[in-house]
Parts: structure tokens; C-alpha cells; sequence
């Protein structure tokens, strides 16, 4: 398996509506279901989102942000980084609530 941060950046804020940002929310919570979004959450100056995703290649994440809500109502663009982690802190949840 592979392991990319995805960072969003927001083009078009106007475009959103309620009922975009409810099948974005829904489709986010698939990939998560299905283990290949670890974590994702908003850029603190609210200019788009960041996750980390795993896949067996960045062929798969280009398909799966293909269909994201945002992507497909020219809202939001992506950048893909792959990286190779060593070293994982053991209690994550530990870690997020601190």
C-alpha cells in the first residue's frame, strides 16, 4: 500500500451549497468506512482541506478525487503527495486528544 497527503485548495466558494457539502461529507465518509482516508479536516485559514490516504496507487487517488463532489462541481483542485512513513506514534487517538 501507498500513503499520499492530499491537500485542497478552494477555487470557486461561490459554487458551494448545502446540498454539495452534504455529498462531499458523504463520499469523505466512505473513503473512511472503507480504511483508505486515515484523517481529513479543514486548513485553518479555511482555503481548503488536507487528508492522508492510502492506495495501492496514485492512479487510484487521481480516480477517487475524480468523483469528489467538490472536483466535480469546480469548487475545489487537489495536490497529491506521496510519502513513505517509518515511524508511527502507537495511540493515535491519545495523541489527537491532547
Amino acid at each position: 500500500m501507498r500513503y499520499f497527503i492530499v491537500q485542497g485548495k478552494i477555487k470557486n466558494q461561490d459554487k458551494m451549497n448545502d446540498s454539495i457539502m452534504k455529498e462531499h461529507i458523504a463520499y469523505s465518509q466512505k473513503a473512511m468506512d472503507n480504511g483508505l482516508i486515515l484523517m481529513s479536516g479543514l486548513k485553518s485559514d479555511i482555503s481548503g482541506g488536507v487528508f492522508i490516504m492510502k492506495a495501492e496507487s496514485i492512479e487510484k487517488v487521481e480516480i477517487y478525487l475524480s468523483n469528489e463532489p467538490l472536483k466535480v462541481n469546480d469548487i475545489q483542485d487537489y495536490s497529491i503527495l506521496e510519502f513513505l512513513p517509518h515511524y508511527f506514534n502507537q495511540s493515535p487517538n491519545e495523541w489527537f486528544n491532547k
